[in-house]
């Protein structure tokens, strides 16, 4: 899915708003979903692949849409009323059916060589009967989805206005910042579910986990393109579904061989027997669940995915504050006499930037490179001095930026960027200037009136705050010769980007 919200600005408006903007464009995915499933009706009845993937779709738009309003719940008020949201539900199990006996036979199918001649008496026994739940799902399926088109334009003139004030208040919620404490809320929940499964016989607490990593991923897709790296946070938790789905569907799917077994042991309606081949797909079931199991168990049980989920957190805290700002800087700054210990294992970027002429409006390109070696420029222009200051910025194109750069020549700075978090909504950022001696601290507020407090790590190497000195800004210091006695040695990652 790509995502819904691809303009920053969607951010700073009120909640209300935000929220049913997202929930119109779920719906209207969910009826093209809806339609093409009926437009390839004769296809699934045939068990066909096109068939086949138009049902999932269809699945996971109902299921986007439902995760999205279970979450935002409290700002949709009435007009998605419990009755509707119990109806997306009903759709979601009305498709699983066939869904489940589908990916089922295909296992069967792949299966079907490693089993021998006698063994795939009991295959054929199964594929038969499942066959026969996956037609009977069909049915139903393609019930739901013309059920549901027929309300989607009643819920999205609903969903299209809402009660405001004429006068909005400063305090109004955000709909960036609702968005980043409910994305850190699903990611919490995800962790604890995990946290729970202890064994690969557990069935109960990985459907669990399954279930919260697909809420997280569908209510983080739709704003994707406004975190950074938002693509490969998605990637990451669909790859944790397909582990997780895996394991639940072999769950699911033994249930099924179990069942199968006992009803053929008491009828023995058969000249041949298909127990062997039931065991035979039994004993390659539970291969499949403990294959599964062990990858889950290396990448994220026991808190190995401790490092997604400080990510998320992160991600959570910066969409946060750049709702709140509403294209202005409110922001501390200090001198520091060297570079804080706190910086060992704080994540970091290499950034170098560049200042067009200019006086009273000031631009600014720069260059991040991240850790992993992917780099994003950024074209700013700020106006103001002091505590609060006008910052509008935005992603840039890069060959432009490039073509631009030469213009900075005599006005750039070069620096490495250290993140070190105190809480979830207070991030402090050093910066360490790599073509000069010189270290500062920077912390970043959502109002003028909040109060500062210096961590013990920054008041050991705390020389003095330089918020309204001029000389310490970065359009400034980018004019200030550089000492080449004090430039840092080349090991010490002085050398610049390679802009020119």
């Amino acid at each position: 899915m790509q995502s819904i919200v691809t303009d920053e600005v969607m951010l700073r408006e009120p909640v209300d708003r935000g929220v049913r903007l997202v929930a119109i464009t779920l719906l209207e995915d969910a009826q093209k979903t809806a339609d093409k499933l009926t437009s390839l009706s004769k296809e699934l009845r045939d068990g066909d692949t096109a068939g086949n993937e138009a049902l999932h779709d269809f699945r996971v738009a109902i299921r986007r849409l439902r995760s999205w309003v279970r979450a935002f719940k409290p700002w949709l008020g009435d007009d998605l009323r419990g009755k509707q949201r119990r109806r997306f539900s009903r759709i979601a199990e009305t498709t699983r059916i066939a869904r489940d006996a589908s990916v089922h036979l295909e296992w069967l199918r792949k299966e079907r060589s490693a089993l021998s001649a006698r063994q795939r008496v009991g295959q054929t026994w199964l594929s038969e009967r499942l066959e026969a739940q996956r037609s009977s799902g069909v049915e139903v399926a393609l019930a739901a989805a013309m059920d549901f088109a027929p309300v989607v334009p009643k819920l999205t003139r609903r969903l299209d206005s809402y009660r405001a004030p004429v006068r909005e208040s400063d305090g109004t919620a955000r709909f960036g910042a609702v968005f980043a404490e409910r994305l850190l809320k699903e990611s919490e929940g995800l962790r604890s579910r995990l946290a729970a499964v202890h064994s690969f016989t557990d069935v109960k607490q990985p459907h669990r986990a399954r279930i919260a990593a697909k809420n997280l991923r569908y209510i983080a897709e739709p704003v994707s393109d406004l975190i950074r790296d938002g693509g490969a946070i998605i990637e990451t938790l669909k790859a944790l579904q397909d582990v997780l789905g895996d394991l639940h569907d072999v769950h699911v799917f033994a249930e099924e061989l179990v069942a199968a077994t006992e009803d053929d042991r008491v009828r023995r309606a058969r000249a041949r027997d298909p127990g062997p081949g039931l065991l035979g797909l039994a004993r390659l079931l539970h291969e499949r669940g403990m294959h599964a199991y062990g990858e889950l168990e290396r990448d994220w049980l026991n808190d190995a995915g401790a490092p997604f989920f400080e990510r998320v957190s992160e991600l959570a805290a910066e969409l946060g504050r750049r709702s709140s700002r509403r294209d202005r800087e409110i922001e501390h700054k200090f001198l520091l006499k060297r570079l804080p210990l706190a910086t060992v294992d704080a994540p970091s970027v290499e950034i170098e930037q560049g200042y067009l002429p200019g006086e009273i409006l000031v631009e600014r390109l720069r260059r991040v490179r991240f850790a992993d070696g992917a780099e994003k420029w950024f074209r700013t222009v700020k106006a103001g001095k002091g505590l609060e200051r006008v910052e509008l910025e935005e992603e840039a194109c890069a060959d432009l930026s490039r073509a631009m750069w030469r213009l900075t020549e005599g006005r750039r700075v070069h620096k490495r960027r250290y993140s070190i978090r105190e809480s979830d909504d207070l991030v402090w950022e050093v910066d360490e200037f790599l073509d000069r001696d010189l270290v500062l601290a920077e912390i970043e507020l959502s109002t003028s009136e909040t109060k500062v407090e210096l961590p013990p790590w920054l008041q050991d190497v705390l020389d003095r705050e330089v918020t309204d000195d001029p000389e310490y800004s970065n359009a400034r210091l980018a004019r200030s010769p550089v000492d080449p006695a004090t430039t840092k040695e080349a090991g010490d990652g002085a050398q610049p980007l390679g802009l020119e």
